[in-house]
């Protein structure tokens, strides 16, 4: 009999931690959110991240407040770092840039998406312009770089942080037209909008969502698109490529958040992402506005497509290290 008590005490026992343990996972979230910005105000991760965050609020996705914070500084990795020291911490999450891959090449972070961080998903692709004030003399790309080419190192181009994505469009773009500019570094791509529409410097690399506003508003215009062909929303915008300067660079665009990420938390932040995506306020406003190719990629589809970067990034990298 006193066998049995035991026995059955045991089983209550261990029902009452699966209860607690049911219920501890599906508190999450059980307190504020902190969803980390690595760059300045205004630029595209700011942009999405605010965009993300401000859905979720309206149509009261999230039980708990989200916080949005920007902790800009050092080309992204203040941010990062900050996140990667949050290790097992599930309510601090980031905005996801190709950073998570090339910070650990560039020796910025002590790892990558992998060992690092867990990515949440990867919700769209961003390919890379190169854009000028209505003012600049130069109308076209081929006026552009024939101006490059006849004063090499004359016409300056900003982009967000140096050995970036922005930095590494710049230098593929001079390797492919076979020219030489003077690339400008900003802490966002808000501070390279402000710098190009106040003709500071002579074009800026850009994503889409930084310069549409100024697009539409005719203050600005883009030369040139480094995709594979038009963008649907831009037909009028060429290629690099069909105007004989042949070259690629896209930067994905998603949410991260430190290793040992609950994974209660990683499937909430997925189920609220996909709810994100959904609305037509995103599609509409985010995605078609912005000029934006959209995905939904979680798990081992995200840290694949992640994983094929390293190989461009290491060749892009080196080949600026030699500069």
């Amino acid at each position: 009999m006193q066998m049995l008590r035991v026995v059955a005490a045991s089983i209550a026992a261990g029902a009452l931690l699966a209860s607690a343990v049911v219920q501890a996972q599906a508190k999450y979230p059980s307190k504020t959110v902190e969803v980390v910005v690595p760059y300045a105000p205004g630029g595209g991760t700011d942009n999405l991240v605010r965009m993300i965050t401000g859905i979720m609020d309206e149509n009261k996705i999230s039980p708990v407040p989200i916080n949005v914070n920007n902790r800009a500084g050092g080309s992204g990795a203040v941010g990062y770092n900050y996140l990667i020291n949050k290790k097992g911490d599930s309510h601090v999450v980031a905005g996801a840039t190709p950073m998570v891959v090339s910070g650990k090449i560039e020796g910025r972070l002590p790892g990558n998406h992998r060992d690092a961080m867990t990515i949440l998903m990867i919700v769209a692709i961003d390919e890379l312009m190169l854009s000028v004030r209505s003012e600049s003399p130069y109308k076209t790309i081929d006026e552009f770089v024939s101006a490059a080419r006849a004063k090499p190192g004359g016409l300056t181009v900003g982009g967000t942080a140096v050995r970036s994505e922005d930095h590494i469009f710049t230098y593929l773009f001079e390797q492919a037209a076979k020219v030489k500019v003077k690339y400008v570094p900003f802490n966002s791509g808000g501070e390279v909008t402000a710098a190009l529409m106040g003709g500071h410097i002579d074009a800026g690399v850009m994503n889409p969502n930084e310069i549409q506003a100024q697009i539409e508003a005719k203050q600005a215009r883009n030369l040139a698109v480094a995709a594979k062909k038009r963008l649907a929303d831009a037909p009028e915008v060429p290629t690099f490529a069909e105007k004989g300067i042949p070259f690629y660079w896209e930067q994905m665009r998603g949410m991260v958040g430190p290793a040992n990420m609950a994974p209660e938390a990683v499937k909430w932040w997925q189920d609220a992402l996909r709810k994100v995506t959904a609305t037509k306020k995103w599609q509409e406003d985010y995605i078609k506005r912005n000029l934006l190719t959209p995905t939904s990629w979680t798990g081992e589809e995200a840290n694949k497509y992640l994983d094929s970067l390293n190989g461009k990034y290491q060749q892009a990298l080196d080949g600026l290290g030699k500069k």
